[in-house]
C-alpha cells in the first residue's frame, strides 16, 4: 500500500491529536475535581493536571529470559503501543462515542487515553513465498485507539466501565519492514527476509474497526476501603466481563489479583492498561487537603486469568470486506480460549502542591501463556508464549 493511502485512511482519528496536546498545556489548562466529590475530604481548589505517556511492547523474544524453548517467531510475534492519557481527552470530537456512553451511564469520569499501535502475527515458517495451508496466515494491524473509563461509586466497592474503539488498517508493509529490521539488527539466528508477508491478510491494505466494552468490579480488598483519597491497599481481587465486535467477535471474562503495596484508586489503571490491543486509561488523583507535597509508591505482583469465547477472528479467517490470498477455514479456529498472565509493577507518584496534579513514573513487566487459537489437523496445535515491558512518565513536567 502506498504511504499516502495510509495517511488518508488514518486522517480522521489522527487529525485532532496535535490540537488536543496543545490544549492541554499546563499553563492554561484547569480541571475541576468534581469527579472526586464522593471521596471524604474538604473543599479543594481547581487543579492543573499533566498528561502521561506510556510506551509498551509485547515480544515473543522476551520469553527467552524465562524459557528459551518458548522463544520462537510464531503466533503473536510482537506488538508496540504509544499511549497518551489525560482526563480532558473526553472533550475531543474523537471521543464522541465515549461521551455518549458516559452520558448514558451517568457515572464519574475516571480516565481517557489515545494510542497509536501495531501488532504482528506469523506462522511458524517465515520464508515460504506461498501460503502455508493449515498454519495461520501472516497478519499485521496498524490502529489508533480511543479509550475512556467511568466509575460507578454507588456500591461499597467501585465498578468500572471502559469503552474502547480501535480504528485500524490490515495489510500494510509495516510488519514486514519491522520484522526484517529486527532480525537484521536486534535478534540473530532468524530469517532476515521473511518473504511470507506477501501473503498476509488483506495484502495492500483494508480498513477495520473494533468496538470493545469491558466491565471491571472489585470483589475483595484488604484492608477494607474507607473512602479516603490516596488510600493504601495490600491485597485485592476483582473480576471483569466484556465483549467486542469488529475484527474480533468475542465475549470474555476473567479474575484479577494484586498483592503488595498499591493505591486502591489505581485498580482500573492497571486492569485496562496491559494489552497493546487495549487502551491504557489512567487515574489522576487529587491530593489530600492540607498537604502541599505528597508521594506515593506502588510495588506489587499481579496475576490474571482470562477466558474468551471467540466467535470470529479476522486475523485467522480474513476480512469480510476484502478477500485474502490465504485464510484459515473457520472450522479450524478454536472457539474457547484461556490465558494466564502474571507480572510486576513499580510506580512512583509525586505531587508538589494541591492545585497541580500528580506526576507518575512507572515500569511494568509481564509474561503471558495463551491456549491454541486453531487446530487444522495438519500441524500440531501450539500454545502462545510472549512477554511485555512498559514504562509510563509525565508528558509535561513543571
Amino acid at each position: 500500500m502506498k504511504p499516502i493511502t495510509i495517511y488518508l485512511l488514518l486522517f480522521l482519528p489522527l487529525a485532532g491529536i496535535g490540537q488536543m496536546l496543545k490544549s492541554f498545556t499546563l499553563a492554561d489548562q484547569e480541571l475541576t475535581a468534581e469527579r472526586y466529590k464522593s471521596i471524604k475530604y474538604k473543599k479543594i481548589k481547581q487543579e492543573r493536571i499533566p498528561g502521561s505517556l506510556t510506551i509498551m511492547t509485547d515480544q515473543d523474544f522476551f520469553f527467552d529470559f524465562l524459557d528459551k524453548t518458548k522463544n520462537q517467531d510464531r503466533n503473536y510475534t510482537q506488538g508496540t503501543a504509544f499511549t497518551y492519557s489525560h482526563p480532558n481527552l473526553m472533550n475531543s470530537f474523537l471521543f464522541w462515542p465515549q461521551q455518549k456512553f458516559d452520558t448514558w451511564l451517568d457515572f464519574e469520569q475516571y480516565g481517557s487515553s489515545i494510542s497509536l499501535a501495531g501488532t504482528a502475527f506469523t506462522p511458524l515458517d517465515l520464508d515460504s513465498t506461498k501460503p502455508i495451508v493449515g498454519d495461520r496466515p501472516f497478519s499485521f494491524l496498524l490502529y489508533v485507539s480511543t479509550s475512556a473509563t467511568v466509575k460507578n461509586i454507588k456500591y461499597k466497592l467501585p465498578r468500572f466501565h471502559t469503552l474502547s474503539i480501535n480504528y485500524g488498517l490490515f495489510g500494510t508493509n509495516i510488519g514486514y519492514a519491522f520484522q526484517t529490521y529486527a532480525h537484521k539488527q536486534l535478534v540473530t539466528g532468524r530469517s532476515k527476509d521473511p518473504k511470507g508477508w506477501n501473503t498476509q491478510i488483506s495484502k495492500g491494505g483494508a480498513p477495520t474497526l473494533l468496538i470493545d466494552y469491558n466491565r471491571f468490579q472489585s470483589l475483595l480488598e484488604f484492608p477494607k476501603r474507607k473512602g479516603t483519597v490516596g488510600e493504601r491497599g495490600y491485597f485485592d481481587l476483582g473480576w471483569n466481563l466484556g465483549g467486542s465486535v469488529g475484527y474480533y467477535h468475542r465475549a470474555y471474562t476473567g479474575l484479577y489479583m494484586r498483592a503488595g503495596l498499591f493505591k486502591k484508586e489505581s485498580q482500573a489503571r492497571w486492569n485496562n492498561g496491559w494489552s497493546v490491543l487495549g487502551g491504557a486509561s489512567y487515574e489522576l488523583e487529587t491530593a489530600p487537603t492540607g498537604k502541599k507535597v505528597t508521594r506515593s509508591l506502588e510495588t506489587f505482583f499481579y496475576t490474571k486469568v482470562n477466558f474468551t469465547g471467540m466467535l470470529r477472528n479476522s486475523m485467522l479467517v480474513g476480512q469480510i470486506i476484502k478477500e485474502s490470498e490465504y485464510e484459515m477455514k473457520y472450522a479450524w479456529t478454536k472457539k474457547l480460549l484461556a490465558e494466564w498472565e502474571w507480572g510486576f509493577v513499580f510506580a512512583w507518584e509525586k505531587q508538589k502542591s494541591r492545585d497541580r496534579g500528580p506526576r507518575t513514573r512507572s515500569a511494568f513487566v509481564r509474561a503471558v501463556y495463551r491456549t491454541p487459537e486453531f487446530d487444522s489437523g495438519i500441524f500440531p496445535v501450539r500454545n502462545h508464549y510472549f512477554a511485555s515491558a512498559g514504562i509510563m512518565g509525565p508528558l509535561i513536567t513543571y
